[in-house]
């Protein structure tokens, strides 16, 4: 019979959880302090603001007969695919 035996194994456990388990436990909780008392110092990070979307466009004047490309009025070349824009027929 080992009754000694089997009660030692559960004291070195015990002991294991101790000297092992509460220094670990002890240095994250420092490191979660410290980032908690960083933070508030810091204080809250601001979000980038979003643009606003520009206000609607008209519809183009013309488009562009080689790629498609809606073109204004004024335009004398297509902003996509640069080929020039036939005059317009009045």
């Amino acid at each position: 019979m080992m009754f000694g035996g089997g009660m030692m194994l559960g004291i070195g456990l015990l002991m294991m959880l101790i000297f092992l388990g509460l220094p670990i436990l002890l240095v994250v909780a420092v490191v979660v302090g410290l980032m908690g008392l960083w933070s508030r110092r810091t204080g809250p990070v601001a979000m980038p603001s979003m643009p606003m979307a520009a206000a609607p466009t008209a519809p183009p004047a013309r488009y562009c007969a080689h790629c498609g490309q809606g073109l204004q009025a004024d335009w004398t070349h297509c902003p996509k695919c640069g080929a020039p824009v036939e005059a317009r027929q009045s």
